[in-house]
């Protein structure tokens, strides 16, 4: 359940109140029209097919007020979409102690949140005016449609290729993309919690990573059920990431490994990044690119294992004090 109360969004029914409280600069803002001309959408080919859709500077520090008030609202303590001080390390610590984990991942996820199902959670959860329901949809919804696109046929091919029927929906690059994509699906979350909270069952939320895990297995009718819900709601699975892990096996939770006795540690496909980055920094010791992602690589790796290649970095770092 999610307590909205906190959130100057909460029962707002003023657009002078809304443009200070989010600081927009005109009324031009306030149409769907105007913002849908403020996102660049087009389809990322590396690592992996991927619909990228970029607000304007402008409009982004809107969707970042908008994120402040999002997280206001009070959300279960296993919930990690988004939520300010809390990482991908956090949502893998709550199954460290539980010997069967089963983990799901909602294909296309921002695409299939549809501009209707955003517009009721401000509306009915939120309970703002009609108006301004619609305004603050504006803002963190994109409609394909009404966007100047330069490219138009990849997008059309992803679309299809995923089965995405709605061009009206979440946006991808918004600051508040994640956290709403949480609250505007809360009530299938707490279906999925209710059913969960029955069977002796931990669930956590990442964006859409959906993990559960137990001290008994999580048994094929289990499975049918969480599956059951969540085509309720009309979104799919990736179904090459569903993953069941039983007690003997390491598992892999949003980036971190969890071992058979409970202790957490990297994948070995960062440690590898990391070796090769520092081979690269090695052999090109001015490049501050390779510095940096060789440093950037190294703080990854210690959100989950604190000591993981302090030497390394202490010695990246103090080359940097030196130059």
């Amino acid at each position: 359940m999610i307590d909205p109360v906190k959130s100057n969004l909460f029962k707002l029914s003023s657009k002078k109140y809304l443009m200070t409280l989010l600081n927009v600069p005109t009324k031009e803002y306030l149409n769907q029209n105007f913002t849908a001309k403020q996102i660049k959408p087009y389809i990322q080919a590396n690592p992996k097919p991927r619909l990228i859709e970029v607000p304007s500077d402008s409009l982004k520090k809107i969707q970042k007020n908008i994120k402040c008030e999002l997280n206001k609202i009070e959300v279960p303590s296993n919930v990690f979409s988004g939520i300010k001080g809390k990482s991908y390390v956090d949502n893998a610590v709550i199954h460290q102690n539980c010997n069967f984990l089963f983990k799901i991942d909602l294909t296309a996820f921002f695409p299939c949140i549809t501009r209707e199902t955003v517009y009721k959670f401000f509306k009915v959860d939120l309970k703002t005016s009609s108006d301004i329901a619609n305004i603050l949809t504006n803002f963190v919804t994109i409609d394909l449609t009404l966007c100047d696109i330069q490219e138009p046929e990849p997008i059309e091919q992803f679309l299809l290729s995923k089965g995405i029927k709605t061009t009206n929906h979440l946006i991808s690059g918004s600051p508040a993309s994640q956290i709403l994509s949480y609250l505007a699906n809360h009530n299938m979350f707490d279906e999925l919690q209710n059913f969960c909270d029955k069977n002796d069952i931990i669930m956590s939320i990442y964006v859409d990573d959906i993990t559960f895990s137990s001290q008994h297995e999580i048994s094929h009718k289990h499975k049918e059920i969480i599956y059951n819900i969540i085509f309720k709601y009309l979104y799919r699975l990736s179904r090459s990431k569903v993953k069941y892990y039983t007690s003997i096996y390491p598992k892999s939770v949003t980036g971190a490994i969890i071992s058979p006795n409970g202790n957490l540690s990297i994948p070995n496909s960062l440690s590898y990044k990391v070796i090769n980055e520092l081979r690269n920094y090695k052999n090109n010791p001015n490049d501050e690119h390779s510095q940096k992602r060789l440093q950037g690589l190294i703080v990854v790796a210690q959100q989950t294992e604190p000591t993981k290649f302090s030497n390394i970095y202490n010695h990246v770092r103090n080359a940097t004090i030196k130059a």
